[in-house]
């Protein structure tokens, strides 16, 4: 039987945007253009077709979309994450994750109400979309380290976010827990474990959202690919923030490191439930060592690109686009992804 191919999580969409980077932190990435799921899911394909002949067939019967699209849609977005929905779910978009809610220190949840307002929830249904709820830690860096250390607080935990998704009515639950650090590794595992019976107990699906790594690296050493890759329903792998504030200009999620990232995830979880996290942002280095700024799609559209210095480059190589301009006598060095650089990783994606 063929192998399904490997869905890809973006973190766009319109206004659905991403969490997390290379180092675990978040940043303001939101806006993108109408109508970007779609080309997405064509550009894929074209690209997978490239080099092979024409040849006459009968008319085929209706297929399933080539890829999985999901996106995280944040509480500091949430208006224009509804265009996002009316104009992307059913359309190319198959899920979709509120991202407001936030882990204590206790165990308990932080929420922002309005991300799984029902009315929300009800369109991206009617639209045969799937709603999962995102929990995270990024908020406060010592919240899942306290939650590990204490059974109460771990107990209370893995409560409330299944109590939270069975009585909203959401499909399932993703997790981005980004601060487990190699003290906490088999701590981790564990919670995760006991969070995933606890959801499968309920018939909910369960996601687990985690760094990308081509090796057990020290500055991963929280996350054991090997035993949490038995434990959810789906693997969401942050394959993006490559190059950022930390560095110099360069790609942010070069093709070549995503490889790297799936050989190693696919020796530890099943293919068919790895989604790969592309970025739909910019980052924007200035030449004169000031604060390095992340951009969303609609602001580079609008507002950076037609003030660009000379053509938006490619590169092949990297699976990623460029450009600079000029502002106030200071060059900017701009990296992001257009329709070229996602066709690009998703047909990586494709070969998994």
């Amino acid at each position: 039987m063929p192998r399904r191919p490997t869905p890809f999580v973006l973190c766009f969409v319109v206004a659905l945007a991403g969490c997390g980077g290379h180092d675990g932190r978040t940043g303001p990435y939101s806006t993108a253009p109408a109508a970007t799921s779609a080309p997405v899911a064509s550009s894929a394909a074209s690209a997978a077709r490239a080099g092979t002949a024409p040849a006459p067939s009968p008319p085929a019967a209706p297929t399933a979309p080539a890829y999985t699209v999901a996106a995280w849609m944040p509480h500091w977005t949430l208006s224009a994450s509804d265009r996002s929905i009316a104009a992307n779910v059913g359309d190319g978009l198959d899920e979709v994750c509120p991202f407001g809610t936030g882990l204590q220190p206790d165990g308990s949840l932080r929420r922002v109400r309005a991300v799984t307002d029902p009315a929300r929830v009800a369109e991206v249904r009617a639209r045969g979309g799937e709603v999962l709820l995102t929990v995270y830690d990024v908020h406060d860096r010592s919240a899942l380290a306290s939650v590990l250390a204490d059974p109460a607080a771990r107990a209370r935990a893995i409560r409330e976010m299944v109590d939270l998704v069975v009585s909203e009515g959401l499909d399932g639950l993703d997790v981005d827990f980004e601060n487990s650090r190699g003290a906490t590794r088999d701590a981790f595992s564990d919670f995760i474990e006991d969070l995933a019976a606890a959801m499968r107990a309920r018939g909910k699906i369960f996601s687990l959202t985690l760094p990308g790594k081509w090796r057990d690296l020290p500055s991963w050493a929280g996350y054991d690919y090997a035993r949490l890759g038995r434990t959810a329903d789906r693997y969401k792998l942050m394959c993006y923030g490559y190059s950022g504030a930390w560095g110099g200009p360069g790609p942010l999620a070069p093709t070549h490191w995503i490889e790297k990232v799936l050989d190693y995830a696919t020796q530890h979880m099943p293919p068919e439930r790895i989604w790969v996290g592309i970025p739909f942002y910019g980052t924007d280095w200035p030449d004169d060592g000031s604060a390095v700024r992340s951009r969303s799609f609609a602001r580079l559209r609008d507002d950076y690109l037609p003030r660009a210095s000379g053509p938006v480059v490619f590169e092949p190589a990297q699976g990623e686009s460029h450009f600079s301009y000029e502002e106030n006598g200071v060059r900017h060095e701009v990296w992001f992804s257009d329709a070229r650089a996602v066709a690009a990783k998703a047909a990586v994606a494709k070969r998994y």
